[in-house]
């Protein structure tokens, strides 16, 4: 869905009804959109006498796609299908086709079948387009559904608790519109700080871990998966495609809640050491056995033990100063506060002193107030000073530990690696001279297997003295997968190519039950992992591989058929071009890799100052790490980089040019630096050009951009490549240019 389309769907410009009978799903409906007080006009009438970019239908199935193409006659953008799931036994596949159909037709999008409709809840734009039995109040989290039920279920969750949301979509049957193109929105809305996805299937895959990572690069994304249409896919590779996006997965519904009432505080997380408070010696060791059980550990003080008992008559005070000491203290994560009823203790005015002591820095604090209706009055302080409060303390440590983990992907999600690997080249043409030698067969044999890893530097029998088992395999949803087993039946631990080493050896430490090895002998275990990795980019027709102790097997695709694809795009070597210099010298067009952060940086240390200024809007000292590494660490489905290097690893970069689009495919923003030293040598329009290519290749509509007016060179080079400029009276400085592909 274009971002046009997304104007359409939640800040449309009119909002025509179209409603069979008077049933309570019409009257629900009609009530919740006369009621929204957003100044959208709505109407009944069909078609509608003034334009309407949204139509809501509730109509019969046989009707949807006459209704599609009436929307797309009348100037619809989005048409929006709500009503009731019904029982199996239809023919979805069937009905669901031929919406698509229509919609592609009448040039317009389709949310639903079956939704219940989206909401936007905040003040000045509220609008409420569905059938919700109570409609949600403002806030600043969102919520994606694909299950009516479930989504009501979660607002009445949060009107239970005061929660509130700012944006609020359920897709139904998904026959057009997906989760993807919903998150590519919200990925870019202020006022939205966190989503909330509830999914029973992902879609399509590559689409999907596209949009989740822009996303949670930029906000908390929490998903509870309900698997139905992904059934086939195992519960490990659904939990490893999870950790790649940067989402946090949530098991119930009371773990999404309870990461709910984490996000505030994960952000300050920097691990998983968790040091406990208590006013007893059994709630504490309670929640130190519950730590143990969710996979957190135990912070060591530098001073007093933990958990740390209060004794029963515990005061304010005595809170205040154990958290003053332990929020300060490098040996701690976080803090959590167990509160249990005394005759000895006041727990509303520990509550209060528990809000002050939090006000300053310091690390995150979760606190648990067992059966102290007392302390419930001034639990809005502590929600304010961004301290959740749980109702047991099982549930805030599981929540700590949620905190932590969604800390650990986040860092994870920075590691978008090329498919490359450690050590020597390996030989692809031998390993492809393996597989055609194979012919038809789908099955190669111990020797044929023993070749094609011989060819990639690794060792037939497996990861030795490891007792490890190292698997690729092909999912039909998320395409190759690498999987760690202990043993013939340890529980897997799996990774989504591209590896690395730092993805690699993550994966390692996961592996329940293996003592690895020294650190030292680690590496070349996950060096394994890596050029495994690497043999599944490089040969399309690998449909599996096993390294174990007892030798190596692997398995083809059968001729005639593709294997599905990396989730997550590997690097697209095919876009390496050697570039030769009047004077001789000979350089390397190439993506940019993760790698290439301090290359970056050194690049910009050879502009000029004025450079640095038309190129960034404004003077800069330096490339910061997070500036570079977001040119460096890129999603190559919906962005790219080029750089010009010298030729061979790791030669100094010259310049480098960057296409970003914002996920709809349509339209991506350029920027380009080229060294000072290297002026006249022609990169700047080389790279400009290559770029260009790409883009078009790509399905561009349009690349855009916006430069300085007085960045002559720049504007002149754009004139020359078809770009139209448009100036702006708001900001007369700033030249936008547009090249239409």
């Amino acid at each position: 869905m274009s971002v046009r389309d997304m104007e359409a769907l939640f800040r449309p410009r009119g909002v025509a009804v179209a409603a069979e009978g008077d049933g309570p799903l019409t009257g629900t409906l009609i009530r919740n959109l006369t009621a929204s007080g957003a100044g959208v006009p709505v109407t009944r009438t069909i078609p509608p006498a003034a334009p309407c970019d949204l139509w809501v239908a509730a109509v019969a199935p046989a009707a949807q796609p006459a209704l599609i193409a009436q929307a797309g006659a009348n100037g619809a953008r989005v048409v929006l299908l709500v009503g009731a799931h019904t029982p199996d036994g239809g023919d979805d596949a069937r009905h669901h086709a031929a919406i698509r159909d229509a919609a592609r037709a009448a040039g317009v999008r389709v949310v639903g079948p079956d939704s219940l409709g989206i909401a936007l809840p905040a003040a000045g734009r509220r609008l409420v387009a569905g059938a919700f039995h109570r409609p949600p109040r403002a806030g600043r989290v969102a919520l994606v559904s694909q299950s009516g039920t479930l989504a009501g279920s979660i607002l009445d969750w949060a009107a239970r608790r005061d929660v509130g949301f700012s944006h609020v979509a359920v897709l139904g049957g998904m026959a057009d519109v997906g989760p993807d193109e919903v998150l590519n929105t919200l990925a870019m809305q202020g006022d939205c700080h966190a989503v909330l996805l509830a999914l029973d299937r992902i879609g399509d895959a590559r689409r999907f871990m596209s949009a989740a990572r822009a996303a949670s690069r930029l906000k908390p994304v929490i998903v509870l998966h309900t698997p139905t249409g992904d059934a086939t896919t195992p519960e490990p590779v659904i939990d490893a495609a999870f950790r790649r996006a940067g989402l946090l997965r949530a098991g119930t519904l009371e773990s999404l809640f309870d990461a709910l009432e984490i996000l505030d505080v994960a952000p300050a997380l920097t691990g998983n050491r968790l040091a406990i408070v208590a006013n007893g010696r059994g709630v504490g060791a309670l929640a130190a056995r519950a730590l143990a059980t969710a996979g957190g550990r135990l912070a060591h003080p530098a001073a007093g033990g933990n958990p740390l008992d209060l004794g029963e008559g515990a005061d304010g005070a005595a809170y205040a100063a154990a958290l003053a000491r332990l929020r300060a203290d490098p040996g701690v994560d976080g803090v959590l506060l167990l509160h249990a009823p005394t005759v000895e203790s006041d727990a509303a005015a520990v509550a209060r002193a528990v809000a002050g002591a939090c006000a300053g820095p310091g690390h995150p604090v979760l606190t648990s107030w067992l059966g102290d209706r007392d302390a419930e009055r001034v639990l809005p302080d502590l929600a304010r000073r961004q301290v959740p409060a749980f109702d047991t303390p099982d549930r805030a440590v599981r929540a700590f530990c949620q905190g932590a983990a969604w800390r650990t992907v986040q860092a994870l999600l920075a590691e978008t690696p090329p498919a490359a690997s450690p050590g020597p080249a390996p030989d692809r043409g031998g390993a492809l001279a393996v597989i055609g030698a194979a012919g038809a067969r789908t099955a190669l044999t111990a020797a044929e297997a023993g070749d094609l890893c011989r060819c990639y530097g690794l060792p037939a029998a497996g990861a030795e003295g490891t007792g490890l088992t190292v698997r690729l395999d092909t999912d039909p949803l998320f395409g190759p997968v690498i999987s760690v087993h202990a043993g013939t039946d340890g529980a897997a631990v799996s990774v989504l190519p591209p590896l690395n080493a730092t993805l690699a050896r993550e994966t390692l430490m996961r592996v329940a039950g293996v003592a690895l090895p020294d650190p030292a002998l680690t590496a070349p275990l996950a060096g394994v992992l890596v050029r495994v990795a690497h043999m599944a980019a490089d040969l399309e027709r690998l449909e599996s591989l096993a390294l174990s102790p007892a030798g190596a097997m692997a398995t083809l695709v059968p001729p005639g058929r593709e294997r599905t694809p990396f989730a997550i795009q590997p690097y697209p070597a095919a876009l390496e071009q050697a570039l030769a210099l009047p004077d001789g010298r000979r350089l390397l067009v190439r993506p940019v890799r993760p790698e290439d952060e301090p290359g970056l940086q050194a690049l910009f240390r050879r502009l000029t100052p004025q450079e640095i200024r038309l190129r960034f809007f404004a003077p800069k000292q330096e490339l910061t790490h997070s500036v570079a590494a977001r040119m460096t660490q890129i999603d190559y489905q919906r962005e790219m980089g080029l750089v010009v290097t010298d030729a061979g690893d790791g030669g100094t970069i010259h310049g480098a040019v960057h296409l970003s689009g914002d996920g709809d495919g349509e339209r991506a923003e350029f920027a380009i630096m080229v060294a000072h030293d290297m002026a006249g040598l022609g990169l700047g329009p080389l790279l400009m050009r290559r770029i260009i290519d790409h883009g078009r290749s790509r399905g561009l509509r349009a690349i855009i951009g916006e430069v300085l007016a007085e960045n002559r060179p720049m504007l002149r080079l754009c004139e020359v490549l078809g770009f139209t400029r448009r100036a702006t009276p708001d900001d007369p400085g700033v030249i936008h240019v547009t090249l239409t592909l």
